[in-house]
């Protein structure tokens, strides 16, 4: 099935419905157990959204040229993973249909979460706050008790739930808001593949974008879907040996990590900065 074929959830139906924004879930043909999951979370959450069809890594065969395999070895120490590849170049099929509508954020979902009906009222309440980003980031994983990214909470927005800023990885694009700026930036620095997408996507001195959490994450993913039925498999036996990821990948990810708080240290700064303005 398009894009397009249910409607996209860009119009006020009610008072609490404050922003603006196109959703969209992305979906492969063959999982129709997913889609039967995820769309009662959202008609629970009064959530409409536009079925992306994902492209399927089944049907993706190497050489690519948007996929730099050298890179992908020596930065995430992994051989090729088609699963990886196909989930990658749905979510930049998502952002390149997002950039051509005239809605002002998008909601992006894979078809493996779960989350609670007050998901838009979270949403809405975050981007109506005084602190300005391009993405958020509202998934984590299936441990419900286990938050990544090591966030710093920053406002309190609805109940338990607060914008951070994360200072280390989270892995994960379950489900995430980003603006036109975000989209446009990630398409232009991030087309070509070198890393798996949330690895790619949580780089945030790359693109130049100013990235948020929601804490405690509000999606998670669906431990049925996600750990016991994945479509990507992304099991150790795609590691390269324990040698070449000594000298490769554990260089590049100090380098990254150490990019990162740099990056985050600033970021931060400015929001404190900009805070104290507005009071």
């Amino acid at each position: 099935m398009d894009a397009g074929s249910i409607p996209a959830a860009s119009t006020k139906k009610s008072s609490d419905k404050l922003i603006l924004m196109i959703t969209y879930l992305i979906n492969l043909k063959r999982a129709k157990d997913r889609l039967e999951s995820v769309s009662e979370y959202f008609k629970n959450a009064d959530i409409e959204f536009n079925l992306l069809e994902a492209v399927d890594g089944k049907q993706l065969s190497l050489p690519l040229s948007s996929f730099n395999e050298t890179k992908y070895k020596l930065m995430h120490g992994k051989k090729p993973n088609l699963g990886e590849i196909g989930c990658y170049l749905s979510h930049l099929k998502a952002l390149e249909l997002f950039i051509k509508t005239d809605e002002h954020h998008a909601l992006i979902c894979e078809d493996d979460i779960e989350f609670l009906p007050n998901l838009r009222k979270i949403i809405d309440n975050a981007l109506s706050s005084k602190i300005n980003f391009d993405l958020l980031r509202l998934s984590g994983g299936s441990d419900k008790k286990r938050e990544r990214g090591s966030p710093i909470k920053l406002k309190r927005i609805e109940g338990e739930y607060h914008l951070a800023l994360n200072f280390t990885f989270k892995p994960g694009t379950g489900c995430y808001v980003i603006n036109k700026k975000g989209a446009k930036a990630i398409l232009k620095k991030l087309h070509k593949i070198s890393l798996p997408i949330d690895h790619a996507l949580d780089r945030d001195w790359l693109t130049g974008l100013k990235s948020l959490t929601i804490f405690p994450s509000p999606v998670t993913l669906k431990e049925s879907l996600h750990v016991q039925n994945s479509y990507i498999k992304a099991t150790k036996e795609f590691k390269i040996s324990p040698f070449l990821r000594l000298w490769t990948v554990i260089p590049y990810r100090i380098f990254n990590e150490s990019l990162r708080t740099l990056y985050k240290s600033f970021f931060l700064l400015r929001l404190i900065l900009n805070t104290k303005k507005l009071k």
